[in-house]
């Protein structure tokens, strides 16, 4: 049984190793900012106790707030695509072909730190029929190649 597609543009979705050097991309200037964190508290707090569960806990935390951040600034400061999505040649457009709103690019990183926190969201691109992820499903976006693809 056939299911109904759900993307209504011309537009190609983004293969996964599209997705993935985006993704890392935008996780390397996360972990850049993360090391900068940890290079400042280091100067101001001296040595960290790392075997302290309530350190790894802030640590991490730290970490998770930072991610948000960047999304977020994305998201709601720039109205744009990330810098990962654009390093990698992408861009996000709604299932129509349009450029997606900023409900839609909110709805779309709450997806992604879903589809982060449970991987199964990530993994769901590899089974979906459309290569859509999680985040594609709730926002109604999903990431294409910034040129056009030829075909024929």
């Amino acid at each position: 049984m056939a299911v109904d597609a759900r993307i209504y543009s011309e537009y190609p979705v983004a293969t996964p190793t599209h997705r993935i050097i985006a993704a890392v991309l935008d996780w390397a200037v996360v972990l850049a900012a993360y090391a900068l964190f940890l290079i400042v508290a280091r100067l101001i707090a001296g040595s960290f106790a790392l075997h302290n569960p309530l350190n790894l806990a802030i640590f991490a935390g730290v970490l998770a707030l930072i991610g948000i951040a960047y999304g977020l600034l994305w998201t709601v400061v720039a109205r744009a695509d990330s810098a990962g999505t654009r390093w990698a040649q992408l861009r996000v457009i709604t299932f129509d072909g349009d450029p997606p709103e900023p409900a839609q690019r909110l709805c779309r990183l709450a997806g992604s730190c879903l589809s982060i926190c449970t991987v199964v969201g990530l993994l769901w691109s590899l089974a979906d029929e459309e290569s859509l992820t999680w985040q594609d499903h709730m926002s109604g976006t999903f990431p294409t190649p910034l040129l056009p693809v030829r075909r024929g």
